[in-house]
């Protein structure tokens, strides 16, 4: 069997069952290997990121069509299964036979005979039962797992935005990530991104502001001249609002801490115009990747450092952008696997690591300055609770107005930036502005 986008998306799902690491980071160790195939890493992205998506309503289908329960099954054919039930079920470009040769031809090199023969048989029932009747997998939709989020999710959204709410937000989180691209005006113009991205036969539409809304050929984003030569870097308007919360002003010096991999530091450099950034990161790797962002767009009021922002010191800023590590959980769209890597518990570890970000960099602001706390978790206790903790033991900061060319219909009670993908149809992002009175 040749190389080719399913071996490298079997290995990659087979290795996340067994690590609790971010698929990103897996998919790095078979790059070189595929790096020369845009093809093979464009179609294992989505295959990987798709069967993730569904694991839980894969996991349904396939205990009811088998009739065996998944922690019976072996864990090797249960991912050659999450493939073919995907490509059966989901997606109609890959004929049913071709999807069920494919998937038996993984079993085979990847498993035993015994086993390969179960997935033979398994499979060749899902295709009999959908030819039999279209309507087959109705009677799954109500049970747990096809929403294909955990239960504890499941159960705290339910409980947090009521069930019509918890349904849109998981059909949100169901679909494929729109991908936005934000223009750096102060380079080329957005009609002028346009038409070169069209060149390369990238079709783009205008989105908010300086963004547009990639339409077809996403995958020839990167390797365009607009993005290698600095115009265009992938972000969503919701991120790039955290940007507009802060309000930084010409001459500016802005402290953004946990700041990889600088997409919102490219979009602060514009800003402040003859001022700095001094932007600083945990992660040697992540901070790398900034410097190289850096110089594709040829900023030179930009300093990358690397730092722990609980408790390193920093000079003193008159604007400070905290971007905190989070949950995630406003971005499981975009990054599925997110979904389950998480535990409850992992909110309140989370929620510790943000108070102690926020109390260590908030003595590094100017008084009179502005601070911007922000995460892409829509969980309280990452968010509004940080802030009211915070405040309670600081009385020389409060919160203070967002700036109001950030769309006001993203502002909750006037104060909060509360951006959510079912009601706003963006990934999920909170910030609050606090002002250093004394």
């Amino acid at each position: 069997m040749k190389l080719d986008y399913r071996i490298i998306s079997y290995k990659i799902l087979h290795i996340f069952e067994y690590r609790n690491e971010s698929v990103l980071n897996l998919r790095k160790l078979f790059l070189p290997k595929i790096y020369g195939d845009k093809s093979i890493v464009h179609r294992s992205t989505v295959l990987v990121n798709e069967v993730i998506r569904f694991r839980g309503r894969l996991d349904l289908m396939i205990s009811f069509i088998s009739g065996i329960k998944i922690r019976f099954i072996n864990k090797k054919v249960l991912t050659v299964l999450r493939i073919g039930f995907y490509e059966i079920f989901f997606d109609s470009k890959i004929p049913d036979y071709a999807a069920v040769d494919s998937s038996v031809r993984l079993a085979h090199k990847f498993t035993n005979k015994k086993t390969k023969g179960f997935a033979n048989a398994v499979l060749r029932k899902l295709v009999r039962e959908k030819n039999n009747n279209k309507n087959w997998y109705k009677e799954l939709e109500s049970r747990r797992g096809w929403l294909s989020i955990p239960f504890w999710v499941e159960k705290r959204w339910k409980e947090n935005f009521g069930r019509k709410d918890l349904i849109k937000l998981v059909e949100f989180i169901n679909q494929p990530p729109k991908i936005f691209l934000r223009c750096d005006k102060m380079i080329n113009s957005i009609n002028d991104n346009v038409f070169l991205l069209k060149k390369e036969g990238v079709k783009t539409e205008k989105y908010l502001n300086q963004f547009l809304i990639v339409k077809s050929n996403e995958s020839k984003v990167l390797s365009s001249k607009p993005f290698k030569n600095g115009y265009i870097s992938i972000q969503s308007p919701s991120a790039a609002a955290i940007v507009g919360c802060l309000g930084v002003e010409e001459g500016d010096v802005v402290l953004d801490v946990c700041a990889a991999p600088g997409t919102k530091t490219l979009q602060l450099a514009n800003e402040v115009g003859h001022g700095f950034i001094y932007a600083s990161d945990i992660s040697p790797e992540r901070v790398l990747l900034g410097r190289k962002d850096k110089q594709r767009h040829g900023k030179k009021n930009i300093d990358w450092s690397l730092k722990d922002a609980r408790k390193d010191s920093f000079i003193m800023a008159d604007k400070i952008l905290i971007d905190a590590p989070c949950s995630g959980t406003g971005v499981m769209g975009r990054r599925p696997d997110i979904r389950w890597r998480r535990s409850e518990s992992d909110l309140i570890k989370f929620a510790h690591t943000q108070y102690s970000i926020l109390k260590n960099c908030s003595k590094y602001l100017k008084k009179g300055g502005a601070l911007v706390y922000a995460t892409c978790s829509i969980e309280p206790e990452e968010n509004i609770k940080v802030v009211e903790q915070f405040l309670s033991q600081n009385s020389n900061y409060a919160v203070d107005k967002i700036p109001n060319s950030v769309p006001q219909y993203w502002i909750k009670d006037k104060i909060a930036l509360n951006i959510l993908p079912h009601q706003h149809g963006l990934d999920g992002i909170f910030a609050v502005r606090i002002k250093r009175l004394f």
